[in-house]
């Protein structure tokens, strides 16, 4: 999926503009990544913190996907975030 991020404080006004090029957004907390928001999760209102999907695994081992199954499964490397895909 392509995708960008955003902070979990900021606005939905934000996430909509930012949605209008890419498929998600990477939401950050102070300094990890806490959810995952797509277009359909806008009408959740607050803020892009409390309206992002946090049903997600950052970095998981094949273990704990198969274990838990996430609705999206974040890959970083060093940290960044660099592919963000559909769990099983």
């Amino acid at each position: 999926m392509d995708f960008s991020t955003i902070g979990a404080e900021d606005s939905l006004d934000e996430a909509k503009l930012r949605l209008e090029s890419v498929d998600a957004l990477i939401v950050w907390g102070d300094e990890i990544i806490i959810g995952v928001l797509l277009e359909e999760h806008l009408v959740r209102g607050g803020n892009c913190g409390s309206a992002c999907e946090l049903d997600i695994l950052v970095d998981p081992s094949v273990e704990k996907n198969s274990i838990w199954r996430p609705r999206f499964i974040i890959t970083t490397d060093d940290g960044e975030p660099v592919m963000l895909s559909h769990g099983p």
